[in-house]
């Protein structure tokens, strides 16, 4: 299997764009010429390329010899004809069927789908990466970014229907590489991936990590007073003593914060059972975290990810050449 695969299913993401991209599986209907060269064998000239053929329907086998049982083909790319055996027919009987050469469409949607997860990596010219972890998936519970898998989608469908239908093709691809298009945004860096330094991975990323299903509190807010002085840490804070924060009541909940070291992440306590009182108190990196009011229990766990770089996605900065 290749490294570089789809982004998109080939089954629900492609009918959330089109409801009945089913209808453009690119079969074309063949001429009704059929002749009959030998016993039970039926012979169409001038057919094109064929690797399906479908008889009402019904996909037939495709064999390399010459067709000897009910409902095998063959095609015979040198001289551009079919054969096909039918155990019970006629000539005026297959005639009236209708015979449809296509491709396998599992296997068309597959490559599509690939070909189009293609174009995308050459379009943006950066890194798409996968997140295995469904701890890091977010809501959509899927290995990439919602805008990565729909552009996916949105490409492949208009792919499958250009050949049927241009214009619905046009408007398809034009969601994601017009103007104003999707792919286009994310390649100006108006839109970022989840791995890309951005203002809000800059200003920490809160996440539950663990969280008893009694509690009520949570982290509302990360306030930073300047760039964070790390360039990615994914910062645990974890309550170590429960109660019930409540406005005019003296807390009695607390919590630690821990951050990597030269072994790995959360090795390091920096902040020990430091009590809750509403206002922003310490977290680390120079920001500052706030509770809002409510139950905690021990060991309910958030995580608070930063990332930095030297430029943001999503900044413009300017300079002078001088010559």
């Amino acid at each position: 299997m290749s490294y570089l695969t789809a982004f998109c299913n080939i089954t629900t993401d492609l009918q959330a764009i089109l409801s009945d991209i089913d209808r453009y599986d690119r079969k074309r209907v063949l001429i009704s010429s059929w002749t009959n060269p030998s016993t039970n064998l039926y012979r169409l000239h001038n057919t094109g390329y064929i690797e399906n053929l479908y008889k009402d329907g019904l996909e037939l086998t495709k064999v390399s010899d010459t067709p000897n049982a009910d409902n095998e083909f063959k095609y015979n790319e040198s001289s551009d004809y079919v054969d096909v055996f039918l155990a019970s027919s006629s000539v005026s009987a297959f005639n009236s069927s209708v015979c449809e050469a296509g491709q396998d469409w599992e296997d068309l949607k597959t490559r599509v789908v690939k070909e189009q997860a293609d174009h995308m990596r050459s379009y943006l010219n950066r890194p798409i990466y996968k997140r295995g972890n469904s701890n890091y998936q977010g809501a959509s519970d899927r290995p990439y970014d919602f805008i990565i898998i729909r552009c996916n989608a949105l490409l492949a469908c208009a792919d499958l229907v250009r050949s049927q239908d241009p214009e619905k093709a046009a408007e398809l691809q034009e969601q994601v590489l017009g103007d104003e298009g999707m792919l286009t945004k994310l390649k100006s860096r108006d839109y970022v991936m989840w791995n890309e330094t951005s203002f809000r991975s800059e200003s920490g990323v809160i996440r539950e990590i663990s969280v008893n299903g009694s509690s009520t509190g949570y982290i509302e807010d990360v306030k930073m007073y300047g760039p964070p002085s790390t360039d990615y840490d994914e910062v645990r804070v974890v309550i170590s003593t429960a109660g019930t924060f409540t406005p005019g009541t003296a807390s009695t909940v607390k919590y630690d914060v821990f951050t990597k070291d030269d072994t790995g992440l959360k090795r390091h306590k920096s902040v020990d059972a430091e009590v809750m009182n509403g206002d922003y108190q310490p977290l680390a990196y120079g920001a500052s975290i706030r509770f809002q009011a409510g139950v905690y229990t021990a060991s309910d766990e958030w995580s608070v990810t930063f990332q930095s770089d030297e430029i943001q996605i999503g900044t413009v900065r300017s300079g002078q050449i001088y010559r």
